[in-house]
């Protein structure tokens, strides 16, 4: 009997063992397999480029109108035409320069030069900006707001001033552009980016609204200084920082005192601002807005439109 229970032990063992899986030299286990490694994370899709533009002025569109419109259309990519509106002329007597260059150009309009807005209150910039946009209508595509407002001779409420005009073409459906002025060394109290801080705060409308932010700079206001990479990469950060939904460029570009004679003088300065890059920058997207258009680029025959429209074909 006691063999027998003993043989009987064993084959109540073994059966055991087998099945939970053991065999001889294999022990059992209850680990579940190790999971597989999980797939990388996808990257992150590029951001989509930004265009170039680029922009000139015409400071009377109403002079030799079918030259601009010519010089204009003939060049080889479509730009932007910013045209400056004198106080003092009534809406209706651009009525019909706007619209031939709006058929060669996108017209940005610029209702209220630096050098003028001392000479209307903002009630009267509110009601200049809405009869200039009743009347011009779809002819023009966006409304600079504020030429070089920072300036020190800009006179009282220019922010204040700017909102008129920026409330007004935005109720209108149109794209706002803000001109800003830089000079280096900076005059105390106008240095661009502290005076858009202390005049123009985080939170305010105009921060998040604008469509374009610009800046404006001459050479021969500022010693003949020439604006280095660094310094591209300081100005045009510093407001792609403070505007995040804006594009931000050159404004304006030029000589304040007399325009040089010499050909070559004219085109280096015109290469160099249309051609400056700032990688650093995506939201940058040029501009230029070259104020002498009509005087040293209308005709096409000038030289200087041979220039521009070499600068142009850089462009992506």
């Amino acid at each position: 009997m006691r063999a027998r229970w003993t043989q009987l032990v064993f084959s109540l063992l073994a059966a055991a063992l087998l099945a939970c899986g053991g065999g001889a030299g294999a022990p059992a286990t209850s680990e579940a397999p190790a999971p597989s490694p999980a797939a990388p994370p996808a990257p992150a899709p590029a951001p989509a480029p930004v265009t170039l533009i680029a922009g000139v002025t015409t400071d009377n569109p109403s002079v030799r109108t079918a030259d601009q419109m010519d010089a204009l259309a003939s060049l080889s990519r479509r730009v932007m035409a910013r045209v400056v509106l004198d106080v003092g002329t009534p809406p209706s007597d651009y009525l019909a320069s706007i619209a031939e260059i709006a058929k060669a150009a996108e017209v940005m309009a610029e209702p209220l030069d630096s050098s003028e807005m001392p000479r209307l209150s903002v009630a009267g910039v509110r009601t200049r900006i809405e009869q200039f946009i009743a009347i011009l209508g779809d002819r023009v595509a966006a409304w600079e707001v504020g030429n070089e407002i920072n300036g020190n001779w800009v006179g009282a409420d220019p922010v204040a001033k700017v909102e008129a005009m920026f409330d007004a073409a935005r109720s209108a459906g149109r794209r706002t552009a803000l001109t800003l002025y830089y000079e280096n060394p900076a005059t105390p109290g106008f240095d661009m980016l502290p005076w858009i801080d202390l005049h123009i705060p985080a939170g305010h409308r105009l921060r998040s609204g604008l469509d374009y932010v610009f800046v404006s700079y001459y050479e021969d206001q500022n010693a003949g200084r020439r604006l280095t990479q660094a310094e591209l990469d300081a100005i045009f950060g510093g407001l792609a920082q403070r505007f995040p939904n804006a594009k931000v460029g050159f404004g304006e570009f030029g000589w304040g005192d007399a325009i040089p004679s010499s050909d070559s003088a004219r085109a280096e300065m015109i290469r160099r601002f249309y051609g400056y890059r700032v990688p650093t920058v995506p939201s940058y997207v040029g501009g230029g807005f070259y104020w002498h258009f009509r005087q040293t680029m209308a005709p096409k025959t000038r030289p200087d439109w041979g220039v521009l429209n070499e600068a142009l074909g850089a462009y992506p």
